[in-house]
């Protein structure tokens, strides 16, 4: 892989040169084929990928039930970024769709870069949080929405009796 495809996804887009090179120092790739599990939900994770190339679907395990989807993802996407912060298990799983190539961050190397370079650490973070920012958005839609659907599902049956 090449550093100046990192520069076509969204986070290191604002990067210099050596801040590019410093991150690709720090990570490698790995490939998955197609139907793999890349991350399981409850699992201890620290890491944060990035989809150089293929397909993800992102799911939550729902007790009794199918899992339920929440997302897909394709190339210049990243996941498995809340591990880096928060020390918890994978709040889902991560499944490839097709044969998916990702950069791969330990947590353990992105903190001691973070601490060690800190202008590329507002941005690498700046640019995260935009991403959870706007990901809790489209989460909080989806939320309304539902809500909205079911009170209108109540008030018809309502009527009807």
């Amino acid at each position: 892989m090449e550093i100046s495809l990192l520069r076509t996804i969204n986070i290191f887009e604002d990067l210099s040169e050596k801040q590019l090179e410093k991150i690709f120092n720090l990570a490698h790739i790995k490939l998955f084929p197609a139907n793999t599990v890349i991350l399981e939900e409850g699992k201890l994770g620290g890491a944060l990928f990035i989809i150089v190339k293929g397909r993800i679907r992102v799911t939550k395990k729902v007790e009794g039930k199918e899992a339920k989807i929440i997302t897909s993802l394709g190339a210049q996407s990243i996941f498995g970024e809340m591990s880096l912060f928060d020390n918890l298990p994978y709040s889902a799983n991560v499944i490839a769709l097709d044969e998916t190539r990702c950069m791969v961050i330990n947590k353990d190397r992105f903190d001691e870069m973070l601490q060690q370079d800190l202008p590329l650490a507002y941005k690498l973070l700046t640019q995260i949080i935009t991403i959870l920012s706007q990901r809790l958005r489209n989460t909080n839609e989806e939320i309304v929405a539902m809500t909205t659907w079911k009170d209108r599902i109540k008030q018809q049956s309502e009527r009807k009796e």
